[in-house]
Order: structure tokens, then C-alpha cells, then sequence
């Protein structure tokens, strides 16, 4: 699990370092495809917030820690089901199971909290975000959520 979370923030850096031209191309020029820069403030950051996971705007945070207890929950049992257990008819199928449950989640999540169904995959846009400056957008009330939720589903 260790490597997972090193692996992530080293992830994010890459995210990072090929997005900071861009950066800064945006924030002399303005262009209308800049938009995905533009934090709340209204200046320029980090491309797409380094792919930051935020609870939206209109989702509480216990419904999104519900939402993405679930979709953990929805991976680890395709995952116990398909390719772990013994009996299981899937047999060389697996990885196309996982991977549909996976993209399922995805299409579930990413419009309410941005699908953060791995600690991981949180952890290094969080870490490298404060390291860049995007602190404020980084540490938001929701941030626990990403973290409890998915060893509880």
C-alpha cells in the first residue's frame, strides 16, 4: 500500500511538471480552452487541479462519503467475486469485470465527488497540490471523505 502512495504523489508530479507551461501559457493569454485553470478566485493554477477529487457543490459530505463508500464497496466485491475467488466462473474474464465495475463507478461518481474510490489516487494530487500552491483548493472540508470512505466500503 506504501508504493501505491508513493507512486501517486511521484504521479502527480509528472501531472504537475507536464501541465505548468501550460499554466502559464493560460495565464498570459486568456484563451477560452484555459478555462481548466481558472480556480475560484479567479486566477490561474495548476492544470485541472492536478486531478484533485472535490465533493461538489450541491453533495454534502455525508452523501459523498456514502457515494464513495459504495463504489469501493462495488469494486472490492467484483473484484472478491471475479478474480479471487476460487469458484468463480469469470476465470480469464476477470480483468473485463473489474474493469466495467470500475468504469461504472467512474460514470457514477466523477459529477458528485470526482470518484476518489482508491486512497491512493487521492493522496498524490492532494500532497503535490499544497507543494504547488493550490492549498485552499487542496484542503476543503470534504477532504476526510476520500480517505474513510473507501476502508469502510
Amino acid at each position: 500500500m506504501v508504493s501505491q502512495f508513493i507512486g501517486a504523489i511521484f504521479g502527480s508530479f509528472i501531472v504537475w511538471g507536464c501541465f505548468a507551461s501550460l499554466t502559464a501559457e493560460c495565464s498570459e493569454s486568456g484563451d477560452a480552452v484555459c478555462a481548466a485553470n481558472l480556480q475560484s478566485d479567479g486566477s490561474f493554477g495548476p492544470a485541472f487541479n492536478l486531478g484533485l477529487n472535490q465533493v461538489g457543490p450541491t453533495v454534502s459530505n455525508g452523501c459523498a462519503f456514502l457515494l464513495e463508500m459504495m463504489g469501493t464497496f462495488l469494486l472490492v466485491i467484483t473484484v472478491l467475486n471475479s478474480a479471487v475467488d476460487p469458484k468463480s466462473a469469470a476465470g480469464n474474464a476477470a480483468p473485463i469485470a473489474i474493469g466495467w465495475s470500475v468504469m461504472l463507478c467512474h460514470i457514477i461518481l466523477v459529477p458528485f465527488t470526482g470518484c476518489g474510490i482508491n486512497p491512493a489516487r487521492s493522496f498524490g494530487p492532494m500532497i503535490v497540490g499544497s507543494i504547488a500552491g493550490i492549498g485552499d483548493a487542496v484542503w476543503i472540508s470534504g477532504w476526510w471523505v476520500y480517505y474513510t470512505a473507501p476502508f469502510v466500503g
